[in-house]
């Protein structure tokens, strides 16, 4: 899908007319292209999508924190939320992360505007969170926009993480050594 299919979805949930192109001199058309890139970035930004989950050594960065000690890493680029990492303690500030560790792996949410790696369910949601956000824009309903929130938030969006989260497979949490000891295991 493109784009434009993706506009058109939300165009139709609200009744509104179709477009052909997104540079269209239309106020369907201008509505979307102020909204879209942010509505993905925050539908995005919900969970740790299967399709949109990177993980990366971070870069140190030679500038140390003037307080607290610890160490900079630069924040990838294409970063929309990062999820985990492998330090205990860390903080996001601005476009670095703090932690008091001197290595730091991550595990982030991308920016993925590759729709082809989208699952159904997610297109689903993102259309209809595109739909409200384009709500009052077109339709001038407040009500209707509300609607559009709730629908979005009670039905496509628990249905897209519900149907990623079967796509993540489990992890199996593997006993340390002081857990073995305590049940009197080898830990060879």
């Amino acid at each position: 899908m493109s784009k434009v299919s993706h506009a058109n979805k939300a165009l139709t949930l609200l009744g509104a007319n179709r477009i052909v192109n997104l540079s269209d001199d239309t106020l369907e058309a201008k509505s979307i292209n102020a909204v879209f890139d942010q509505t993905l970035r925050s539908i995005l930004s919900e969970t740790c999508w299967s399709f949109a989950t990177k993980r990366t050594l971070l870069n140190r960065l030679e500038e140390l924190p003037a307080v607290g000690g610890g160490y900079y890493f630069q924040r990838p680029s294409d970063c929309v939320e990062v999820f985990e990492t492998t330090a205990n303690t860390w903080r996001p500030e601005g476009e670095k992360i703090w932690t008091l560790d001197p290595e730091l792996g991550v595990k982030y949410v991308y920016m993925c505007d590759d729709d082809t790696f989208w699952t159904p369910k997610f297109s689903d949601a993102f259309e209809c969170l595109l739909a409200a956000n384009i709500c009052y824009d077109i339709t001038n309903s407040a009500s209707r926009t509300q609607e559009l929130i709730q629908l979005y938030e009670g039905e496509y969006l628990p249905r897209a993480l519900h149907y990623d989260s079967g796509r993540q497979g489990e992890e199996t949490v593997k006993d340390d050594a002081w857990i073995n000891a305590a049940l009197g295991r080898s830990i060879w």
